[in-house]
Parts: structure tokens; sequence; C-alpha cells
């Protein structure tokens, strides 16, 4: 579905690159987070992915096309929603009409059904939205859509509550093996139980790059009342102290993504060590 080899980039000549020989493979049939901080990179690399800025060095190859060519077999089949976005002065009927003809599998009754979802009215302009309301209405088009490829850049932003459970049981109830979903976000809590692989970035280089079933058999998480000694990473929450560990029981652990953020980009060399004898010899999923 995806694969970028010593891929290289950055957006001034005075500056150190941006990315520098990132590596990156992911597999169709996925639902990949991509977790990091602000100017991480997360967005450059959604880019670079759809086609909207170019490698300088290496290679990008998405659906088996290079997306900086952006021919139409390609364009057709991938739907990016944008961290900032834009909807035009038109109802939903206007907009399918005219955006809905640029995918072949768009499906105008899927996205009018998944306007009733998110409450939507479909008679009233879509630049009179508000910003919650727009990122979920360029959501249901991007899902009827039904590319191949969906990314998401900081999709939850600006939702509330209700709206970001309603986001999560969207994408679930709207995603087969055919489909590729990437979600990048800095809000790492948003992606709990929606998500099967991770990435998480920082400073332009890849931490890590995991399914969660690896994830919960070599981490557990646990809550305890002082900090232990053998704990890999750990936050005081008022329940007590929720404690990172390696999983020895051989029983799958739930995995807690804002542990994991933080244990991989505060002790790089300790989750380096952990992860890649896994990585290097192929056990990756």
């Amino acid at each position: 579905m995806i694969t970028t080899r010593q891929l290289g980039f950055g957006y001034s000549r005075k500056r150190a690159p941006l990315f520098e020989g990132l590596d990156l493979s992911l597999p169709a049939g996925t639902i990949c987070g991509m977790l990091g901080a602000n100017g991480a990179g997360k967005s450059t690399l959604l880019k670079i992915l759809a086609g909207l800025i170019f490698p300088q060095r290496g290679t990008c190859e998405v659906l088996r096309q290079t997306p900086g060519a952006r021919l139409p077999v390609f364009l057709a089949d991938i739907f990016l929603l944008p961290e900032e976005i834009h909807v035009p002065a038109l109802t939903a009927q206007q907009y399918a009409v005219l955006y809905g003809s640029l995918y072949p599998r768009f499906d105008a009754a899927q996205f009018f059904a998944l306007l009733g979802e998110f409450a939507l009215p479909i008679d009233r302009k879509a630049s009179s939205f508000s910003m919650g309301q727009k990122k979920k209405f360029l959501l249901a088009f991007g899902i009827a859509t039904n590319t191949r490829l969906l990314i998401m850049d900081e999709p939850t932003n600006g939702l509330d509550i209700p709206s970001k459970s309603q986001f999560r049981k969207v994408l679930i109830n709207h995603f087969d093996p055919t489909r590729s979903f990437i979600i990048s976000t800095h809000q790492v809590h948003d992606l709990q139980s929606l998500i099967d692989s991770v990435v998480i970035l920082a400073e332009g280089k890849i931490l890590l790059h995991e399914t969660l079933d690896v994830l919960a058999t070599r981490l557990s998480v646990d809550i305890e009342h002082t900090r232990p000694a053998d704990a890999l990473f750990a936050e005081q929450t008022l329940e007590g102290w929720r404690v990172l560990r390696e999983n020895h029981s051989g029983v799958e652990s739930s995995v807690d993504l804002n542990l994991l953020f933080g244990f991989v980009t505060n002790e790089r060399e300790r989750s380096k060590a952990l992860f890649t004898p896994a990585s290097a010899t192929g056990e990756r999923a």
C-alpha cells in the first residue's frame, strides 16, 4: 500500500532536513495512528504521501503509484482530510454533484446517510458550518468516496467530546479490508480503541512502528500506589501511578497510547532496544 525508502525532505537549504533516510512500509487493510507532537513532521509526511509536496531524495510509492506524478488513477483513489480545511459555499447536494464525480466509487446515498448520523443539515451551505461541522462534513464525504486510502490530519481538532466518540464509531463502522486509514494526531487518547498499528514520529524520525498486537504482548499497564523501579514509563494520576512495564506474563495486555507515547519519546534508547530486535528479524506484522 505505502512504501518509502530513504526519504529525504527539507523546507530550506539553510536548515537541517526534516526527513533524512526515512523508511516506512504500511500494508493495505489497516487503521494506522500516526502520533507526534506539533512540529514532528506528521503533516509534511502526509502531504508527501498525498502527492502535494515532493521528496527531495529517496522514493515514495502509494497504491503502486508515485504520488508526485499526480496521475488521475492515483488521485481518484486517495482522499486527504487536511488539518486546515476550507469548504465552498455549496449545499451537500451541490458538493456531491461537483466533487463526487472525481471519485469513481463515490456513494451519494452513503454521504447523505453519514450527514444524517452527524446531524448536519443538507440544505445549508457548508461554508456556514462551524469548524467542527465542516470537519464532519468532509469526513462524511471522504468516507463516501470509498477510496482505498483515506488520510486524516488532526481530524478531531475542533470536535467536542461527543463528536470525537461519534468520529471513532463512524470510522469503525465504515472500515473494510480493502481500505486503509491513516490518522495523524498529537491528541493521543483520541485514537484509543480505534487503530490497529501505530507510528510515532519525533523530529522527522520514526521512533516506533508496530502493530497493537505486538505491543500488547510486550507491554503491560498497571495501577500502583508508588512509582516502581521496573517501570519503563509512569504517569501520576488521581487513581495512582499508571505504570508501563515489559510484559512477561504471556497474556496480552491493553495498550495505553498515552504511556506508550511518553515512553517512546522520552526514553528513546530504551525504547529502541526493546522494539528493534523484532523489527530487525522481520517479526512485525
